[in-house]
């Protein structure tokens, strides 16, 4: 027997084999995501939101972007949720809120979500 042939009777046969379970682990991996509901919470501020843009980063990438607008002749913007759907636990909302008049806020806050959990995000104290 040749070398040629080991490796083609033996050893190709298992490296195919050990190929094909990595690449599915892989694929499975890449499944495992955290599904959460997020709640801002705007207090007392409520009624100056004119808008609200935030992005979920998550394991140093962008993963969902929110957008919500008041509509003209609206006094308040209204309950603001979202469902998300993150590959960690673990993440970061970037927000850019606007509170009228030229009057941008920009903050960042971390969140930790267990799976479907609904989180509750204070933004009271950022938007005084």
């Amino acid at each position: 027997m040749t070398k040629y042939d080991l490796f083609r009777r033996r050893i190709a046969p298992i490296a195919f084999g050990l190929a094909i379970v990595l690449i599915a682990r892989d694929a499975c991996n890449k499944e495992e995501r955290t599904n959460a509901t997020i709640v801002l919470d705007y207090g007392s501020a409520e009624s100056r939101v004119h808008a609200i843009d935030a992005e979920v980063w998550s394991e140093g990438s962008l993963n969902a972007k929110f957008h919500r607008v008041a509509l003209p002749g609206q006094k308040m913007i209204g309950p603001s949720r979202f469902k998300l759907l993150t590959p960690s636990k673990d993440g970061e909302l970037r927000f850019d809120v606007d509170v009228g008049t030229d009057d941008h806020r920009k903050f960042t806050r971390r969140f930790h979500a267990d799976e479907d959990a609904t989180i509750t995000i204070p933004l009271e104290s950022d938007l005084r």
